[in-house]
């Protein structure tokens, strides 16, 4: 803030209040050694004392700042007279910051969590009620509506005949949706934490990622037969399913061929080396828009590191484990395979299912955080599909080439129309398999999942390529 107004070059000055008078003289030696040219003149006392001190100054404006995470400390009554201070202490052209101090000692933080005595709460207590009082809010209203909707459910459950079978007529369907909707966010919240800094985050002990080898599989091309395929959740199924996998259309597939093994980090390595992010031809105009505007230059997990690259798995940065899924957005995995050759091209979802026919549902695939983080492609040898593929499910989502788009006789569920159907268009695309987070329903092999091209998820891409153009 002084650097800000100093940049200005109108003379500066500034008067600290606080209720020590020897914390306001360290605290100005500190200053003057960093701004010689600073004004200071402080003022013992408090902030309701301190106001009725100030004095008109020669300079342009002033600003009061105050750390308002104090606020909580006062009554209502506390704080209205408090402001009507501050809008004394003001003349018309001068400005009041209010902002919160995040820096706090480690013990002082460890103190408000473990809050044995109440402190905290009853300051967040007084914080929510100036917020009533000065927004109009009324946080009174969600806590009770919050404890009225747990006490209902609770009810709910007990009170509610476990007749079967549970379908989407069923009392209970709610409660399973609930229940879903939470492993959803679950599976977000674990991208989000690989987003954030490792400095604020702590792996827990029991935490502990794949193993890797440092050396690529040769990923071969596998041939898959061709045939009819129906895309689909019936809805007499005995298991819970979004709304968009419901409705049906069969679907003639062509024999294919498609790499044995999700692309590699490896594999994309040498398309990041090779410049592929800056090759114009790999990219169509929107991806190729995106890249440039966010100066994209390698995937989001990747860390550049002395020339080379490191990875972010969810709670540390590792060293880039060459035979795990590359994890890209779907823009990416399509620069790649142009990259790759021509007609080398995304699965289509009817191409998946039929590479994913006679799957076990309880085969053994990197899901349910069986893992931790991604696995060596190739390396769960329960993996591997009847058709040849491994990871066909689990590992990370698989990017394919088709939108978003509602199976025939798709309906939005009452209970939550807007789960799916927004989302129908050229903008969204499908993603099949799930991933080494996904839980409940999502590990399913019924699921349709969908993203924006250029958004990332726990999702990379295996290559596929029709027969004629192999030959």
């Amino acid at each position: 803030m002084l650097d800000a107004y100093q940049a200005l070059g109108n003379g500066l000055g500034y008067v600290p209040i606080d209720v020590s008078g020897g914390i306001l003289t360290e605290s100005a030696c500190q200053l003057l050694q960093d701004y010689p040219t600073l004004h200071i003149q402080g003022l013992v006392g408090t902030y309701e004392q301190a106001l009725t001190q100030l004095k008109p100054t020669s300079l342009p404006s002033r600003m009061i700042f105050f750390l308002g995470s104090t606020l909580g400390n006062l009554t209502p009554q506390e704080c209205d007279r408090f402001f009507c201070q501050i809008l004394e202490a003001l003349d018309v052209g001068e400005y009041f910051l209010l902002g919160v101090d995040l820096q706090k000692p480690k013990q002082v933080l460890e103190a408000a969590y473990n809050d044995a005595q109440g402190v905290t709460a009853q300051f967040n207590l007084n914080m929510l009620d100036h917020l009533n009082y000065r927004f109009a809010a009324n946080f009174d209203n969600v806590w009770r509506y919050r404890d009225k909707a747990k006490a209902e459910v609770t009810d709910f459950i007990h009170n509610t005949p476990l007749n079967f079978p549970i379908n989407q007529n069923h009392p209970l369907w709610a409660l399973i949706m609930g229940m879903e909707h939470n492993r959803i966010h679950f599976e977000t919240s674990s991208m989000l934490i690989r987003q954030l800094p490792i400095e604020r985050l702590k792996r827990p002990d029991s935490w502990q990622y794949a193993t890797f080898h440092g050396k690529i599989c040769a990923n071969k091309m596998i041939q898959i037969p061709g045939g009819v395929v129906k895309l689909g959740k019936p809805k007499d199924a005995p298991t819970y399913g979004w709304d968009s996998e419901y409705g049906s259309r069969n679907v003639e597939v062509k024999p294919f061929l498609a790499s044995q093994y999700l692309i590699t980090n490896g594999e994309f390595l040498k398309f990041v080396e090779e410049d592929g992010y800056d090759n114009r031809e790999f990219w169509d105009e929107e991806s190729w828009s995106w890249k440039s505007d966010y100066n994209i230059k390698h995937p989001k997990f990747w860390i550049p590191s002395n020339g080379s690259y490191n990875y972010r798995a969810m709670f540390d940065e590792i060293d880039l484990p060459l035979d795990w899924p590359v994890e890209v957005n779907h823009d990416e995995a399509m620069a790649y395979c142009r990259w790759t050759g021509k007609g080398v091209r995304l699965m289509s979802e009817a191409e998946w299912t039929m590479a994913a026919a006679n799957c076990e549902d309880d085969q053994d695939f990197n899901l349910h955080i069986k893992f931790n983080s991604p696995t060596s492609v190739g390396s769960v040898e329960t993996a591997k599909s009847p058709s040849g593929l491994y990871d066909i499910r689990g590992n990370v989502w698989e990017w394919l080439s088709d939108d978003f788009k509602p199976l025939p006789g798709f309906k939005p569920h009452p209970l939550y129309e807007d789960y799916s159907a927004p989302f129908f268009d050229t903008q969204h695309k499908i993603m099949r398999g799930g991933s080494w987070a996904s839980t409940g329903t999502y590990a399913s092999t019924s699921c349709r999942n969908w993203f924006r091209r250029n958004f990332y998820q726990h999702a990379g891409f295996r290559i596929a390529q029709n027969l004629e153009e192999e030959k």
